[in-house]
């Protein structure tokens, strides 16, 4: 009786073992990769960048003379897009504004005004 109990017990935690790396592996090759993309250029210091569904402006010295205003593309892949307006000061460094698309977004732009 006891080796029935130990070999029912050890056999569980075998398949126990077996499904939760199933699980672990199914789950590793459904979640989507989030990687960086970014405009090949910077515009007046600042240029967009975009992830899976999320985007937003960065600038490494803003430098728009007078007005030091930027216009920041978001073009989503479902949904209509959308552009934001953002004032920022003479060499502003950093990340400025965001948005995320529902589904999918396809590129940031960022526009000296």
């Amino acid at each position: 009786m006891i080796s029935f109990v130990s070999r029912i017990a050890g056999s569980k935690v075998a398949k126990g073992a077996v499904v939760g790396a199933l699980a672990a592996a199914a789950i590793g090759l459904t979640a989507p990769i989030s990687s960086a993309s970014n405009e090949a250029s910077y515009t007046q210091g600042c240029r967009g960048y975009w992830y899976t569904t999320s985007g937003h402006g960065y600038c490494s010295s803003a430098s728009n003379y007078p007005g030091y205003g930027y216009y920041t593309n978001y073009d989503c892949n479902v949904e209509i897009d959308t552009q934001h307006y953002d004032k920022l000061y003479k060499g502003y460094v950093g990340k400025y504004d965001t948005y995320e698309c529902t589904f999918k977004i396809n590129k940031t732009v960022v526009y000296g005004s």
